[in-house]
């Protein structure tokens, strides 16, 4: 019979191969027989003494595998070249530096979206998507040292991450890069924190509406209100101010730099030069304006009046003699709280005016009887505007008197009333005169006139003319 050279299997039939070890069997077959072996002739007498013996057998036992065995081990090779490839892999994937690039590639491409998806906020409230991350992309843009930096900063961070949970929120970076957990509870997470920003907003007044870029977030309540807004993502803002009083209408746009604050809270005031004044005035009756508007407030009612602002002009007006006087018009300037508005100007140039008109009245009356008496109307023609209606009715009424034999002397005149346009030039006044009339038979009396005259100024003489007359009522 033949065995198998490696593992003893009996062989059965003429096959190439051990059916049980798989072992080559061509030319490695060994004989077994009953016949007893021939001892060599080599061998030492004591060896060939021994007669017959049993057959050697040349061959080394070995286990059997299945086939169940062998598929077994190669999963199990497979699992641990796929666990070690994986780990490879995931440490590689989950580099805190390509965070890093992935971040910087993405503000340089504009990638809102993906930005969005690796930044994160420790503060619930901040909301971080592909919109309100415009402002941060916005200022990158606009400081690139400042871009470059914060990358720089986000590469130190990368040496030893610290956890997430655990940052200072009143660190001085505005982005950290914070270890944030684990993916498939092996590998490390990352993520960019950012520091949520604050806006607290001071306004000296009550009823001012904020808006934040364009967007309203509120109103201050009172005068002197401190107001927070946010969180916001870092970056330029712009807060605008909107206010309409009773005497000003105000709207100032205010920026902010998110960016520049350490504690991550930008704080402004808005309209801070706004003020409450109290207002006097020579003339406690007069009417107050403010940039040309009249407010329909008078000095003796202006006690805190406001509020206005250093923009604000101010000034007051006061119709006296049928003419409107007005004050100087005064700025507020930083500090002021009490204000005088003065008539002094208008009321020297109307008493000036007032001057003229008396000295016209006078010497008109004194040369008009001259005239009568002389029965010479040129004596008042530099009194009296040519061509008007006055001139036309004296030169009637000063033959025809003198012509009676009449003689007239003027006693005194007064201006009871005046009417003086705002420019000077022309008006009316009321006057109150008295005569002495001397008849042809020697007899006199005096009379009281009471005259309305019109007069407009005469630019070529520089001097007023009266112009009309007629009786007072």
């Amino acid at each position: 019979m033949k065995y198998c050279t490696k593992c003893g299997n009996e062989i059965t039939n003429e096959k190439p191969f051990c059916t049980c070890c798989g072992n080559d069997l061509r030319n490695k077959t060994h004989n077994k027989t009953n016949e007893p072996n021939k001892i060599n002739e080599t061998e030492s007498g004591e060896n060939a003494t021994l007669g017959t013996t049993a057959p050697v057998q040349n061959y080394t036992p070995s286990f059997k595998f299945s086939k169940k065995s062998k598929i077994a081990i190669v999963i199990f090779i497979i699992l641990i070249i796929s666990t070690v490839a994986i780990i490879k892999v995931g440490n590689s994937l989950s580099d805190p530096n390509k965070l890093v690039t992935r971040f910087e590639k993405d503000v340089a491409s504009n990638n809102t979206s993906d930005l969005a998806k690796i930044l994160y906020s420790s503060d619930s409230r901040l909301k971080v998507d592909s919109k309100n991350i415009s402002p941060l992309l916005s200022y990158f843009k606009s400081t690139p040292e400042y871009f470059n930096q914060a990358i720089q900063n986000l590469k130190d961070d990368a040496i030893s991450p610290k956890d997430i949970k655990n940052l200072n929120l009143t660190s001085g970076n505005t982005l950290t890069l914070a270890n944030d957990g684990k993916n498939f509870l092996i590998f490390p997470k990352y993520k960019i924190n950012i520091k949520p920003s604050f806006i607290k907003v001071i306004s000296s007044i009550k009823d001012v509406t904020l808006s934040i870029n364009n967007t309203q977030v509120g109103k201050s309540d009172t005068d002197k209100s401190t107001k927070e807004f946010g969180p916001y993502i870092p970056g330029n803002y712009s807060v605008l101010a909107n206010y309409k009083g009773k005497y000003v209408t105000l709207s100032k746009p205010y920026p902010v730099d998110l960016i520049a604050t350490a504690n991550g809270i930008a704080e402004i005031s808005v309209f801070d030069d706004m003020r409450y004044i109290n207002i006097s005035s020579d003339y406690p009756n007069a009417k107050i304006y403010v940039d040309g508007k009249d407010v329909n407030v008078y000095v003796k009612d202006a006690t805190q009046f406001g509020p206005i602002n250093n923009s604000s002009k101010i000034y007051a007006t006061y119709v006296e003699d049928g003419k409107t006087l007005k004050s100087i018009e005064y700025s507020i300037t930083s500090g002021d709280t009490d204000l005088f508005l003065s008539f002094e100007n208008s009321t020297s140039g109307l008493s000036d005016v007032k001057t003229q008109l008396k000295d016209l009245l006078w010497n008109y009356a004194s040369y008009f009887v001259l005239a009568i008496n002389t029965n010479n109307i040129s004596l008042i023609d530099p009194y009296v505007t040519s061509g008007s209606g006055l001139y036309n009715a004296q030169r009637s009424y000063i033959p025809r008197t003198y012509a009676a034999g009449i003689q007239e002397n003027i006693i005194s005149t007064d201006i009871t009333n005046y009417n003086i346009s705002d420019d000077n030039k022309s008006g009316s006044i009321t006057s109150s005169e008295v005569y002495n009339i001397i008849a042809k038979d020697g007899t006199s009396s005096n009379k009281i006139c009471n005259f309305v005259y019109g007069f407009k100024y005469n630019d070529s003489t520089s001097s007023y003319k009266l112009t009309s007359i007629t009786k007072a009522q």
